[in-house]
């Protein structure tokens, strides 16, 4: 309880300067979704108690003695070169059920360093990691509370800092309605050294999420309510309107109700085909508002994937499109060690 008390003093202490959305924050590379199961399922949280150590990292609250020497490798070929995954192990705790210890690496490649002349003078490279310890902090018969703590180090070029945050999540059970409901509250924390004496905002966030399995259909639905302590998620809030330079009309830029209402859910399904082989697919309104063009929307904003089970391996996969310049693929194999 002492762990709890600490991170509810960072949640109240800091919470009001972390109101704020992508763009404005540093460490933004912890909202990178590493698992190719919550990638596929657009990025909703998965509130269901299994194997899957990847559920921990997003919500510690599922720590459970199924992820016991549980090891998952995952990996993501980013945009432009730039790469990013995680490592996670489980480890059994009698007080605690599972620790998950993990990894979590954005490797943005190799750059060239020039003068302002564009003389060459030499390359470097940049990249930011987080370590994570995870683990349940309270176990009754309905509800779990889980944490997670993370140090960070980010390092670009001849810039490097340090911080230090934390994840508090609430799982309740409706085991009537085979319901499980979360409430997650991430990215609380500091930085202990700045890059260069400026010191930013964490890319703080609470999230509420829903999942249930339905009796006579092998499906399981998941509903995310994202960015709970801001309402409106606009890239550029509060925008006037403007004219068309062809027709000369005016149009009305300011974000509608319907699109600030939309921009905070996030939907999945698993089809639960056999207990080795499931089909997964997601959507992020979000996403598709922010990343769509006008002329080339097709399908941003969907996301969808696979798992199997071969032997002792679990494979997954997931694509994920974001924007024209063409999908984002996840891949994830999961074992158990022991």
């Amino acid at each position: 309880m002492k762990l709890l008390r600490f991170f509810c003093v960072i949640v109240f202490s800091y919470s009001s300067l972390f109101a704020q959305i992508g763009g404005d924050n540093t460490y933004e590379f912890l909202n990178l979704i590493s698992s190719s199961r919550i990638s596929a399922l657009g990025n909703a949280l998965i509130n269901v108690v299994d194997d899957d150590i990847n559920l921990a990292q997003q919500l510690p609250s599922l720590n459970n003695q199924g992820m016991n020497h549980q090891f998952s490798i995952n990996y993501t070929n980013y945009y432009a070169g730039v790469n990013f995954g995680s490592l996670l192990y489980g480890l059994p705790s009698s007080k605690f059920e599972n620790i998950t210890i993990g990894l979590k690496y954005l490797n943005y490649g190799d750059f060239t360093r020039t003068d302002e002349f564009g003389f060459v003078l030499g390359d470097f490279t940049a990249g930011e990691y987080a370590f994570y310890l995870s683990g349940l902090v309270l176990k009754g018969k309905s509800l779990r509370l889980g944490s997670t703590l993370k140090a960070v180090y980010s390092n670009l070029d001849a810039y490097n800092s340090f911080g230090f945050l934390a994840d508090l999540s609430a799982t309740y059970e409706l085991k009537k309605n085979r319901m499980l409901a979360s409430i997650l509250v991430k990215n609380a924390g500091f930085q202990l050294k700045s890059y260069d004496q400026v010191y930013e905002p964490m890319p703080f966030e609470v999230i509420f999420g829903l999942s249930s399995k339905l009796e006579y259909a092998p499906l399981r639905w998941s509903i995310s309510w994202a960015h709970l302590e801001k309402w409106d998620l606009t890239y550029v809030p509060n925008q006037s309107n403007s004219i068309e330079s062809l027709t000369n009309e005016e149009i009305d830029l300011a974000p509608t109700f319907r699109e600030k209402l939309l921009s905070h859910i996030h939907l999945g399904g698993e089809f639960l085909f056999t207990k080795n082989f499931h089909l997964r697919a997601g959507y992020n309104f979000r996403r598709r508002q922010e990343m769509a063009l006008d002329l080339f929307k097709h399908n941003i904003g969907v996301s969808w994937g696979f798992g199997m089970k071969i032997k002792k391996f679990h494979f997954n996969y997931a694509r994920a499109a974001y924007h024209a310049a063409g999908p984002m693929h996840t891949f994830s194999i999961t074992t158990n060690l022991k």
